[in-house]
Order: C-alpha cells, then structure tokens, then sequence
C-alpha cells in the first residue's frame, strides 16, 4: 500500500543520551545556590556536598550533609542526571566556593 506508515527497521534502536551537556550555571541559579551555601558556610558546622540534579526540563541545586544517608546515593546515580560540584565545610573560602560555582560545568581552557 503506498500511504501505509513503515515500521522502523529491527536492530536500529536509538540510544540512550549517556553524556549530559554541559550546562554551566546561569546568573539566577548562581545568586540562588551561593545565597543558599553562604549561609551555610557562616554557620558553620559539618561538611556538605553541593550536587546539580536534572528535574524535568531543568535541574535543581542540593545542599546535602554529608552524614545524611542520601549522600551516599548521589554517588550512586545515573552521571546523566546528576554532577556533583564539590564539597565544603564550615573553614571554606567564600571566593573559592563562588570560583567554583561560575566556572561549574565549563569546557577547562587549555
């Protein structure tokens, strides 16, 4: 039949995205996350890790202790959905942490 749809030919199966792109932050999501681990900071305490979470369309930013037990799981997650950006304590430097913040996710210039 010449208007019949064809069926896509077996053993051409597409594959799944592995690598993610690279997404660095934008200036929204820098001043969110930064505000949020400031305050973190000053206060002082136990160390966290900061890990960029993909959520629907876009991604969320989690601050998470590193004695709560989900830490231990962003390790274990898929690299496509998840990257972890560092891990900080109570001593961190505020310009090495924003340093790492703006330059999260960029292509290192040789």
């Amino acid at each position: 039949m010449p208007g019949a749809p064809s069926a896509a030919p077996a053993g051409r199966v597409r594959p799944k995205l592995i690598l993610r792109p690279r997404k660095p932050l934008t200036k929204r999501e820098l001043a969110s996350v930064f505000g949020r681990v400031k305050k973190r900071i000053l206060k002082g305490g136990e160390p966290f890790g900061i890990f960029a979470i993909k959520h629907g369309q876009g991604r969320v930013f989690r601050l998470i202790s590193i004695r709560d037990s989900n830490f231990e799981a962003q390790f274990r997650v898929n690299k496509a959905l998840q990257h972890m950006v560092g891990i900080y304590d109570g001593g961190a430097d505020l310009g090495d942490v924003y340093d790492d913040l703006c330059h999260f996710d960029r292509l290192p210039v040789a």
